[in-house]
């Protein structure tokens, strides 16, 4: 870890709800300590000696890191090493992107749910900061403030002149029809090349997957795609322990580092997208745009073991 401050600090109530929806399972256990769990799976460790009041304020992602959980996370933070001023931070219905310099990235925007207006600047401007301190917020349980943690450690790694891609990004390098390929996420124009895959969704529709049978499905996956979606808003930690059997673990999406510490974490690739207008993205978050891989203001990246 860098001297960086990643305190994550929240109301109790919060911060369970906040892990629970990443797809962790907390166990209270009879001696009121808290145990974090795999859904379906194993142990990873003890979270909480005792089990707080509703109000108490604790270290959302220093629980996780406490239960040994959230590595990635401090990877990925710690692998930004750049104190370029942050220029600006826009927060979009559909992406947020950070800029410092000439560099730029972009994550998701969290779902906006039904929580009315909250906010993560806390007093003093965002803008301004350190990129690297920015990146650190990735080590959070809240996935607005990851949003734009991730958006600055894509604008670190992410960048135009990075390693390309060919004509085999994302789930383009599976071979039709996608037999034993489990994809996480919503790439439904995937199934007319890849018929045979199989999707995991929280509501199923025709063949796929509901996410009580994901435990099982990812266990006999032979190949794997993971919407990036998931590292914004903290899914993908839960779901490394159960894809590492299959052969190709991919993730892939606009949100994405091409960094080696999702590598290391034990994805075999990672295709990710580069802005190369930081002033068109900007017009295109602020105007509300969805499919900004389509607009001629990125170029695709990839990294692979």
């Amino acid at each position: 870890m860098t001297g960086v401050d990643r305190a994550d600090p929240m109301p109790w109530a919060r911060a369970r709800a906040f892990i629970e929806a990443a797809g962790w399972v907390l166990e209270d256990r009879a001696d009121g300590s808290v145990d974090l769990r795999i859904d379906g799976g194993a142990r990873i460790g003890p979270m909480l000696d005792r089990l707080p009041a509703p109000e108490d304020i604790v270290d959302g992602h220093g629980l996780l890191r406490q239960a040994g959980a959230g590595q990635l996370d401090c990877d990925l933070a710690d692998s930004v090493a750049d104190d370029t001023p942050t220029d600006e931070v826009l927060v979009g219905l559909n992406w947020t992107m950070v800029r410092a310099g000439p560099l730029a990235g972009i994550a998701r925007s969290p779902e906006r749910g039904t929580q009315g207006a909250r906010t993560v600047r806390q007093g003093e401007p965002i803008a301004g900061r350190p990129l690297a301190d920015l990146a650190g917020w990735i080590c959070s349980v809240d996935p607005l403030r990851r949003s734009i943690g991730l958006a600055a450690i894509n604008a670190f790694w992410n960048r135009p002149d990075g390693s390309g891609a060919g004509d085999s990004w994302g789930l383009a390098g599976f071979r039709p029809p996608g037999d034993g390929l489990v994809i996480v996420g919503g790439f439904r124009a995937a199934l007319k090349r890849l018929p045979a895959a199989r999707i995991i969704e929280r509501e199923p529709k025709g063949n796929d997957i509901p996410i009580e049978e994901a435990g099982a499905a990812l266990a006999h996956a032979q190949s794997v795609a993971i919407t990036a979606q998931t590292l914004m808003n903290g899914s993908l930690d839960p779901l490394l322990p159960r894809i590492l059997a299959a052969s190709h673990r991919l993730l892939v999406g606009p949100s994405a580092p091409v960094a080696p510490p999702v590598l290391d974490a034990g994805l075999t690739r990672v295709s990710g997208l580069a802005i190369t207008d930081p002033d068109a993205a900007a017009s295109f978050i602020k105007e509300t745009g969805t499919m900004i891989a389509l607009d001629h203001m990125t170029t695709q990246l990839e990294l692979a073991r």
